[in-house]
């Protein structure tokens, strides 16, 4: 059996003679009070009349909907002991859906915003730090969502030349602490809309003194500027796409220059306060025999050694593992979202990004105790932990709560991982055992 389970069940046996009945009490201690109902009061959607399921419950059912990916809604409900009142039956199930209905998806944004906002302002170690800079990363990724009329009508779905996509698509964009892994802020909307439109709206909700990394999709002049002059030292970081057209303005060395690229005119026709050309630094290396460039605006080659900014890179991938974390260890590899509604599709995927959130809030504290980087501490054991202290452990009184994260937190050192291994293998797909043969170029057409 493994060991990560065995702690977990072995935690779940020692406070089992402790436990008393539910409380709902007891979440206060994971997220203040005065934050969800600052959230209710400032989208205008505080209950106006008592109910069984209030809005500040069903912030909380949202959140567990992400938590408990495969338990069905009303048994949140009733496992959680959301339902107020002194009444000991549970409420029917489509009480809980129209709860989600009248609570909306304004009030889970704001209170990402401020959780996103609070916890990622938290000082971390000089080792999550670039030279002095905070890490970011700004990827995107897509939610399949339930196949109904009202998701496909409101976000789409890809299609090619031959058939459209079995189900409705969200696309997101997420710019990502890459060191504690919080997620910073989020855009999403509609599938046919590009990632780089949705980054746009992300330049101002990234913080002074940092370095945003991006793949190759989101080289464009007018974002990269606006990004760079949007705060104080807000710098970014990119690999270069080939084939790439630009003047050398001053070398630093014979693999590191400054380089000029001229602004397209259909850039300059949509923004004619932008420059004829703008600058950045191009550095080229080799990594595996392949020729590969990257582009910054980290321009003082003194501070920020080329050899460092290339290693940096790398933590651009971090974001990659973070959708991981929550596709295949929160969501269970699940083929789609719960929500049928559009709506509620986006109430969802605030909740998912809140539960997330919480989740690596509490494993950077963890980290920070045992003085590891937070990707040292298994998130899917840890997770695993959290959750069961949420859904086995119903306390007494609100206090009683952190005094458990506290214990767990004295075992997270059984959750550590090993150091992390260099990549030695290219990034390829593997063949799939089958027994039937491969198609080839020839028989696709």
């Amino acid at each position: 059996m493994n060991p990560f389970f065995i702690m977990a069940l072995q935690l779940d046996l020692d406070y089992a003679a402790e436990l008393a009945p539910h409380e709902f009490e007891r979440f206060a201690s994971l997220i203040d009070p005065a934050w969800i109902d600052e959230a209710l009061q400032q989208t205008g959607t505080v209950s106006l009349r008592r109910r069984r399921l209030p809005a500040e419950r069903m912030v909380w059912l949202v959140i567990g909907l992400a938590l408990f990916r495969n338990e069905p809604i009303w048994h949140i409900v009733q496992q959680l002991d959301l339902a107020d009142g002194p009444t000991p039956s549970a409420p029917v199930p489509s009480a809980a859906v129209a709860g989600r209905e009248r609570l909306g998806e304004a009030p889970m944004a704001w209170l990402f915003e401020r959780l996103a906002s609070c916890w990622g302002s938290t000082a971390i170690p000089e080792q999550g730090l670039f030279h002095g800079l905070r890490s970011y990363a700004v990827d995107g990724v897509v939610w399949s969502l339930p196949d109904t009329p009202a998701n496909g009508e409101e976000f789409g779905r890809g299609s090619n030349d031959k058939s459209s996509g079995a189900w409705p698509q969200l696309r997101a964009v997420c710019l990502m602490d890459t060191y504690t892994h919080l997620m910073r802020a989020a855009e999403f909307g509609d599938y046919g809309t590009s990632e780089l439109s949705f980054a746009k709206s992300l330049m101002h909700k990234v913080p002074d003194w940092s370095l945003t990394i991006f793949d190759r999709a989101y080289l464009s002049a007018t974002l990269l500027l606006d990004w760079q002059q949007a705060g104080e030292q807000r710098h970014w970081l990119m690999r270069a796409r080939s084939g790439l057209r630009y003047e050398v303005i001053c070398q630093f060395a014979p693999d590191d220059c400054l380089v000029s690229f001229a602004v397209s005119p259909q850039a300059r026709k949509q923004r004619p306060d932008l420059p004829s050309h703008w600058q950045a630094r191009l550095i080229t290396c080799k990594i595996g025999g392949e020729t590969r460039q990257y582009l910054t605006s980290l321009f003082d080659p003194h501070r920020f050694p080329a050899r460092e900014i290339v290693a940096h890179y790398m933590q651009r991938w971090e974001i990659e593992l973070g959708f991981r974390e929550i596709k295949q260890g929160m969501q269970k590899n699940a083929a789609t979202l719960r929500s049928k509604l559009p709506t509620l599709v986006r109430q969802e995927v605030w909740g998912t990004l809140i539960a997330y959130n919480l989740l690596r809030h509490e494993i950077a504290q963890m980290a920070d105790e045992l003085h590891v980087p937070p990707q040292r501490l298994s998130f899917q054991w840890l997770a695993l932990a959290i959750t069961t202290a949420l859904y086995h452990w119903p306390l007494q009184t609100p206090g009683t709560f952190p005094k458990r994260l506290a214990r767990l937190r004295e075992q997270a050192r059984a959750y550590l991982l090993p150091e992390r291994r260099t990549r030695t293998y290219p990034r390829v797909v593997k063949q799939p055992r089958s027994k039937f043969p491969m198609k080839n170029a020839s028989q696709l057409n």
